[in-house]
């Protein structure tokens, strides 16, 4: 389904890997990984055939058979449902076939193109979409919504969705986690479980790919490689292969220091000469390894809050939401000194609602909420990120945090979230959505807050800033209150679990495995309610199709039978004239068969004869009539 054959990519003048030659196999799941910048969207470019290589081949499907989400689209001012359906081209080409032959004389064409979407079934492909649109957390009425009135992350969503629709032998999946809560990546999971096509998926959720791979394509060392499992397994093999490499890299080290010893002590001695040219074949046989360069693990810590009450937030009976909407009801909880709290729930169920209050952004809209004296809030949310200032500078935002504060402690915080040098003075625009986050999280470390409510923080951030967040919140001697679609960070970072769901929050007592499970027989049994649901209205629908049917049976018969009926009787007068004009020429025409009829007066004869005659034209014309309207009669319908 894809092959890279010596392939080489650049980026500008910089080549990012070359002589990366691998096969896809067809349905294999591949994760595709590497550090920020090192050419995996470059790869997907390259293989849409929206960038050229600078060496090499790729061997792929037509490309009406790949199927690929980037990590933005352009919006399309169309109801979502038919924006997924888009992407069903067999779909797409069969009712534009159609459409163009509506108006056509051509019969034959036009039958054709009716049995050609007949054969798709254009009901299951919609009911397709809708599961689809389903699994990834839109509610029935969603699918008549315009896309244009979602947001940003939604729209994602509803690209993911189109791709996903696409009958392809090749799925590209670039980022596909982003914006998506945890019901909506495990149902992702199952459903990618179970795709025919082959798939290529670009991710930094490290417990999504090791559900969702089998193969890992890192790019490295600069190349391709292929590792056999998912990413635990990759990482195993990796750090097994770096210490090999190494090893073999030491004993290189020896072996050409002890060869290159003896060469420099007797080449100049003639009776050792012979030895020492023999060393020094051997020295440039010798296969040289390059040692392993030392891997800089990227490590930040939250400080060590100046104070950790032990009651920090409560609530009792509380309400969250709006002024026009409520969204949570009787709500009570205790956050104390310590606690691990990852909140679980639905897209729209009220997680943002609930951080929102209880870190004062929301008021409350009934019941209690106390903050403990010495509270201490550091906030992170996606909307913090517009909130900074575009023209402003790393060392700018922190110069207006700590005012009073000497520009090197400044420089030395920032430089724990890898803002150092230039990079401290340089505007905040340009930067990428993974350093926004971390300079957020530098301005919120640097407050020492005792309790750290994070929503959704590892958006936009690569696998080694997921893994410096997860060892700080695992060392953090403070409070955590955390959502998040990364397992992995959930695991590491929280105790407990809250489950916000219909309206209400409740502790959670099972494990995200647990959970998992839960959402999957959630999904199950909401889709066979939905499917009998269908099925009803179906049945109502037949039922009154039948009766209408019924009715213009009725009506359509009692429409035929009053534009035959003039007809009918001038066919009985035409009929019965035909009868009577039938009968008089038989009589005639015995008398004439008769040989004693011809003894009689002459006269008689030639009055019978002509009779005869006259009658003969008679009846054919009345059988011509007959025969018209009986065709006219027929032609009512």
């Amino acid at each position: 389904m894809l092959r890279l054959l010596h392939l080489a990519l650049a980026r500008g003048t910089r080549v990012l890997y070359e002589n990366a030659t691998l096969t896809a196999s067809p349905g294999e799941r591949i994760g595709l990984v590497g550090p920020n910048g090192c050419g995996k969207s470059t790869l997907f470019a390259a293989v849409l055939g929206e960038l050229g290589t600078e060496r090499g081949d790729i061997e792929r499907p037509p490309l009406d058979r790949v199927a690929h989400v980037a990590q933005s689209f352009v919006t399309e001012n169309v109801p979502v449902l038919d924006f997924v359906l888009s992407g069903h081209a067999p779909l797409v080409a069969a009712k534009k076939r159609l459409a163009e032959l509506e108006n056509s004389s051509d019969e034959l064409a036009l039958a054709a193109a009716h049995a050609e979407l007949a054969e798709l079934n254009e009901g299951a492909i919609e009911a397709q979409a809708r599961t689809i649109l389903a699994g990834l957390g839109f509610r029935d009425s969603d699918a008549e919504r315009l896309v244009y009135d979602f947001s940003g992350g939604w729209r994602n969503r509803v690209a993911l969705a189109r791709a996903l629709m696409c009958p392809a032998d090749l799925l590209l999946l670039d980022e596909p986690t982003n914006h998506l809560d945890i019901d909506s990546l495990i149902w992702l999971e199952n459903w990618l479980r179970h795709v025919e096509a082959t798939v290529l998926i670009i991710s930094h959720d490290r417990e999504f790919l090791d559900r969702s791979v089998e193969t890992i394509w890192s790019i490295e060392d600069g190349t391709i490689v292929r590792y056999a499992g998912n990413f635990t397994k990759f990482e195993a093999q990796r750090i097994e292969k770096l210490r090999l490499q190494d090893a073999a890299a030491k004993a290189f080290e020896r072996e050409a220091s002890h060869l290159t010893a003896f060469i420099e002590r007797f080449r100049y001695k003639a009776s050792k000469a012979r030895q020492a040219q023999s060393r020094i074949k051997m020295l440039e046989r010798l296969q040289s390894v390059e040692p392993v360069r030392a891997k800089h693990e990227w490590r930040f810590e939250f400080p060590k809050p100046e104070r950790l009450p032990e009651h920090l937030v409560d609530a009792e009976g509380l309400s969250a939401g709006y002024e026009d909407l409520t969204v949570l009801r009787n709500v009570s909880f205790s956050i104390r000194s310590g606690d691990r709290i990852g909140v679980l729930g639905v897209n729209g169920a009220g997680k943002s609602t609930l951080i929102k209050t209880i870190v004062g952004v929301l008021p409350k809209l009934a019941g209690d909420l106390r903050r403990g004296q010495g509270l201490s809030i550091g906030y992170f949310a996606q909307h913090q990120l517009d909130a900074l200032r575009m023209d402003e500078t790393p060392l700018e935002h922190m110069r207006r945090l700590a005012p009073d504060e000497r520009e090197q402690t400044l420089r030395d915080h920032l430089g724990r979230y890898r803002f150092s040098g230039d990079f401290a003075t340089s505007p905040v625009g340009p930067m990428s959505g993974g350093e926004k986050a971390r300079l957020a999280l530098a301005l919120l470390a640097w407050e020492k807050p005792n309790l750290l409510v994070l929503d959704e923080p590892t958006n936009h951030l690569d696998m080694e800033t997921r893994e410096a967040l997860t060892m700080a919140l695992s060392t953090f001697e403070g409070a955590v209150l955390l959502v998040s679609h990364d397992r992995h960070l959930l695991r590491a970072a929280t105790d407990s679990l809250w489950l916000v769901h219909d309206g209400a929050m409740q502790p959670y007592d099972g494990d995200l495995d647990d959970y998992a499970k839960l959402v999957l027989e959630h999904r199950k049994t909401q889709l066979a309610e939905e499917r009998r649901a269908q099925k009803a209205d179906e049945t109502r629908q037949a039922n009154v199709n039948k009766k209408e049917a019924r009715r213009l049976e009725a009506q359509e018969r009692a429409r035929i039978a009053a534009l035959r009926k003039p007809l009918q009787k001038k066919l009985a007068v035409v009929e019965k004239k035909m009868a009577e004009k039938n009968e008089a020429l038989s009589v005639l025409a015995a008398r004439l068969a008769d040989p004693a009829f011809y003894e009689e007066s002459p006269e008689e004869v030639a009055r019978v004869t002509r009779e005869h005659g006259e009658l003969v034209p008679q009846i054919e014309a009345l059988e011509a009539e007959w025969l018209e309207l009986s065709e006219e009669i027929e032609s009512i319908s």
